[in-house]
């Protein structure tokens, strides 16, 4: 995991409407096979750096899985209030701002999960 994945997952361990759902079931990229839902998983999507300012601005993607569609919007709108507009340091990284971009709802048929990839740009330095 980078920097930046473990400072994402120690936020969303930080907060009880998101903990209260997933416990400490946050895994980087995919989660571990067998597992019982609900999941978060964290995805790098992208990695641009502004090279005169030093400050990257990388794309991730926290994504729900679930099985009970009421608890996969319930757990995206936890993660967004969570990350979203967040500012301060984290686990050494110091973040400027975490910035909602959006989220997709889809349905999974061969595991019948709700997944909801939703996405955030970490402006940091």
């Amino acid at each position: 995991m980078t920097d930046v994945h473990v400072a994402l997952r120690n936020l969303l361990l930080a907060d009880t409407n998101v903990t209260s759902i997933v416990s400490t079931r946050i895994y980087p990229m995919r989660m571990p096979i067998g597992n019982p839902f609900p999941v978060l998983t964290i995805h790098r999507i992208s990695n641009p750096i502004d090279h005169l300012t030093n400050t990257a601005s990388p794309r991730f993607q926290i994504s729900v899985w679930t099985q009970d569609y009421a608890q996969a919007q319930q757990l995206r709108d936890a993660v967004i209030n969570c990350l979203n507009r967040y500012k301060g340091v984290q686990n050494g990284i110091n973040i400027k701002q975490i910035v909602y971009l959006e989220a997709v709802e889809i349905f999974e048929e061969e595991t019948s999960t709700y997944h909801i990839p939703t996405d955030f740009r970490v402006i940091h330095i």
